[in-house]
């Protein structure tokens, strides 16, 4: 289990460190650690990267991206199924 700090967190997931604040206000779960005589804030790494899947899954642009890809490559898409 590796913890990052805010700073190396925005670093692994190329994000701002605004960002990682933001997610963290937004629900991501966190705890302190005690680094250098001070209290830090850490996440766990495998928690960062599923936070920073979901977004991409949620982001429209991103969608848009992989689709236009496929699209060039001739990838065939498979429709969403709609229940």
């Amino acid at each position: 289990m590796t913890m990052l700090t805010y700073r190396q967190a925005a670093t692994r997931v190329r994000r701002s460190i605004k960002t990682i604040k933001r997610w963290r206000r937004n629900g991501m779960p966190m705890g302190w650690e005690l680094q250098h005589g001070q209290r830090v804030r850490v996440v766990d790494e495998e928690v960062l990267l599923g936070w920073f899947r979901g977004r991409l899954l949620a982001d429209p642009v991103h969608q848009a991206r992989l689709k236009a890809t496929r699209v060039s490559l001739g990838v065939e898409i498979i429709p969403e199924r709609s229940e």
